[in-house]
């Protein structure tokens, strides 16, 4: 080997090292990214265990289309597929075939797809040769037949025919005669020389069985029943006329048809036909094909009398001339022209509301033929509100981890800030306030009420040393329960809204509402920008005289206040997007500084960290667990504020509904760092908002968005399992007391 040539693990040290500086900070993406891929092993899990095998290749298109749907449903991206000749091919197959075709015959036929695709096109085949190989049979008869099969096989084909001569003396005699007759003889372990003389005389037929049969056969008639019996006898030979037993595959075809009935499954038969003779092999797309033609029609891009004249003298047109962006469930999205790249509109559904015409649909941009990237930024837009009182909640969590308490009170002390905060929004007290008096009064006593229950539980565990986790759970109890009667009690009427249909508060007043972005004029997110930058360059006045260079970060800030607001208020045109954004925002910030940058937050910190050693330097111990408690609920009061005064306005038994124990999820995600909690809340808040799509999309259980939230924490929490599958070097000292949640157990 040449001198200075590096060896392999040589050559890879400064990778490694690299890596090892990078990487522990990358443990909550890993331990998502890990989460996400047990989560397809679950999807490929279930279907092996429901169906008995599995196609990986048919598995992981599942998975990637539960993906895409809750990235769609969350962030509002997309790769989506255009309108081209080969969209529509199978469909044109069948219009050609299919004379005179009216507009709602679409609808039939794409039922008719669909069934045939559910039943699966080799099993209508199938029944549509059973009908012919058994064409004098009627729909009845079928019916009729395969209902009792199942029975039949129970009992056994030779048995039924074996009994059929005993059934049927037995059935011409009287009905009552013949019940007790069978009940009698079926009593007894032995057939006595009496009870069998008996039945002879009865029924003469009973003479051609041994003792051993007749005893048998008697028994199961009083199982089973006389009539049902008669009835199976009949049916069974019914089969053996048709030269099978219960267990042959026609016959289990038989069965399978009663169930879908003999009607449905002819007419199914006969398409799965008609679509085998034109080389369709795939009726779920051909549903979907058909379906697509139906909404062109419907949206006026199809116009002729007659599908096959509009497949014949328009469709190439359309494809030409328009770009129609089909969803991945084929919805027709139109783009106003023919432009690789656009914004498409909202309908105007309320004509007297301008602010209609502003509401953004979709934005678009072709990607080659056939492909196209779509945003839906009210998908966006739904998530990020979603996710604010998870953010800030998660910041209440946090902070009582910085202190060394386990906060699980959040829940409850949203529901205290809550309903004070819905309390002072409708009370007619304050309805003659302005909105500029009137939405402060609602937050800062909405934090208030947050802030009063979690001093509690930090008064009882400074003063008796009640541990805070039962405290808080109890009190979790009691704000919920405490809402619950004071909305719900109607003698006397506390805050319940008596010409409401549901229980809850009445509608907040509109002085007390969240403004949404929507409703904030464009020059003030521009004058904004304006004051950031003046400001910063203000505070660096200094410094610029030596280095001109020190104008650049305020001009950054200022344009990302300046367009980040812009967008806020393009993203939030359909009125959603409220302030509480901003808010949430502040908390954050505001959290990070108390912590960072304060004395009290020092306090706080070393308190958590060895309060021990706090009390040696001479901070009160109590007096910061108090505050660390206080101002853990004034955040969880502010997120609960938030939600009524922004989102619901109205409050409502149950409606938090477990937002503060996924706070504390949130806050572990975050790993108690106030900057991560934005991100670790919008992951949250994404996943609870397209997991609707997913499941629709996939065909798969909701539940899978809570089993990847578990794994996420359980990675999060015990994050020696993502370090030893990514390589992630151990954590110092540093980092685990960083990320420590609490100094004490469960008894500290």
């Amino acid at each position: 080997m040449a001198e200075g040539t590096l060896r392999g693990p040589t050559a890879l040290a400064p990778i490694a090292r690299r890596w090892g500086r990078i990487s522990p900070a990358l443990v909550p993406v890993f331990a998502v990214i890990t989460a996400l891929i047990i989560g397809m092993l679950f999807m490929i899990l279930t279907t092996f265990i429901t169906r008995g095998s599995v196609d990986i290749g048919a598995e992981l298109n599942r998975t990637g289309t539960a993906y895409a749907g809750l990235l769609e449903g969350s962030v509002g991206i997309t790769l989506s597929n255009t309108l081209t000749a080969d969209s529509l091919n199978l469909a044109e197959i069948y219009i050609a075939n299919t004379p005179d075709m009216a507009t709602r015959d679409l609808n039939l036929a794409a039922r008719a797809s669909d069934d045939v695709g559910k039943l699966g096109l080799e099993t209508s085949l199938r029944y549509s040769e059973l009908f012919a190989r058994y064409p004098d049979l009627t729909d009845e008869q079928i019916d009729e037949l395969g209902a009792r099969i199942a029975d039949i096989a129970t009992i056994g084909d030779e048995k039924l025919l074996a009994m059929t001569p005993l059934i049927v003396g037995l059935n011409e005699i009287e009905r009552d005669a013949a019940e007790a007759l069978v009940e009698k003889a079926a009593a007894s372990d032995t057939l006595t020389p009496e009870i069998r003389t008996e039945l002879e005389t009865d029924v003469p037929a009973a003479a051609d069985y041994n003792d051993a049969d007749l005893l048998s056969s008697l028994k199961t008639i009083q199982e089973q029943g006389l009539v049902k019996m008669g009835r199976l006898v009949e049916q069974a030979g019914v089969l053996s006329a048709l030269e099978l037993t219960s267990s042959s595959p026609d016959a289990q075809d038989i069965a399978a048809i009663s169930i879908l009935t003999s009607v449905k499954a002819r007419e199914q038969a006969a398409f799965a036909t008609k679509l085998q003779s034109l080389g369709i092999l795939d009726p779920a797309s051909l549903g979907s094909q058909l379906r697509l033609i139906k909404d062109l029609f419907d949206d006026g891009l199809l116009t002729a009398e007659t599908v096959n004249a509009a497949i014949d003298t328009e469709l190439d047109s359309i494809i030409q001339n328009r770009v129609v962006l089909l969803r991945p469930n084929d919805q027709i999205i139109l783009s106003p022209n023919n432009a690789a790249s656009g914004i498409i509109m909202a309908e105007n559904k309320t004509p007297d509301d301008p602010r209609d015409d502003n509401v953004v649909d979709a934005v678009y941009l072709q990607l080659g033929t056939g492909r196209a990237f779509i945003f839906f930024p009210g998908n966006l837009e739904n998530m990020i509100v979603r996710s604010i009182p998870f953010i800030i909640a998660g910041l209440a969590v946090a902070l009582g981890f910085k202190a060394g308490l386990f906060n699980i009170g959040a829940e409850g002390q949203l529901y205290a800030g809550g309903i004070l905060a819905a309390w002072v929004g409708f009370s007619p007290i304050f309805a003659g306030l302005s909105p500029w008096l009137h939405i402060p009064l609602v937050i800062i006593v909405g934090m208030a009420g947050g802030l009063l229950w979690g001093a509690i539980p930090g008064l009882l565990k400074a003063y008796t040393g009640a541990h805070e986790v039962i405290n808080t759970i109890m009190l979790n109890f009691i704000a919920i329960l405490l809402v619950d009667w004071l909305i719900k009690s109607n003698d006397p009427v506390i805050l319940l809204d008596t010409t409401a249909s549901v229980p809850r508060t009445p509608y907040l007043l509109e002085t007390s509402r969240l403004p949404t972005f929507q409703s904030i004029p464009t020059w003030l997110f521009i004058a904004a920008g304006i004051v950031v930058t003046v400001f910063g360059l203000y505070q660096r006045r200094n410094t610029l005289q030596t280095d001109m260079r020190n104008i650049i970060p305020p001009v950054i800030n200022g344009l990302l206040i300046g367009v980040g607001g812009l967008f806020l208020g393009w993203l939030g045109s359909r009125g959603k997007l409220h302030i509480g954004f901003v808010l949430m925002l502040i908390a954050v910030w505001l959290t990070d500084w108390f912590l960072e940058r304060t004395t009290l937050g020092f306090e706080v910190r070393t308190v958590g960290a060895n309060p021990d050693a706090a009390r040696y330097a001479g901070m009160n111990v109590k007096l910061n667990i108090v505050l660390a408690m206080a101002l853990a609920g004034l955040l969880a009061g502010l997120a609960g504020t938030i939600e009524v005064a922004g989102v619901q306005f109205n409050m409502q038994p149950g409606y938090f509904g477990g937002v503060g124990f996924d706070a504390i999820a949130v806050g572990l995600l975050a790993r108690t760092n106030p900057r991560n909690m934005i991100a670790a809340g919008l992951l949250w808040g994404a996943l609870l908002a397209g997991g609707g799509l997913m499941q629709t999309r996939a065909g798969i259980s909701i539940d899978l968005v809570k089993i990847i939230q578990a794994l996420i924490i359980m990675f999060v929490a015990a994050d020696a399992i993502i370090r030893f599958l990514w390589r992630v070097p151990e954590a110092t000292p540093e980092e685990k007391a960083r990320t420590m949640f609490s100094n004490k157990g469960w008894g500290g």
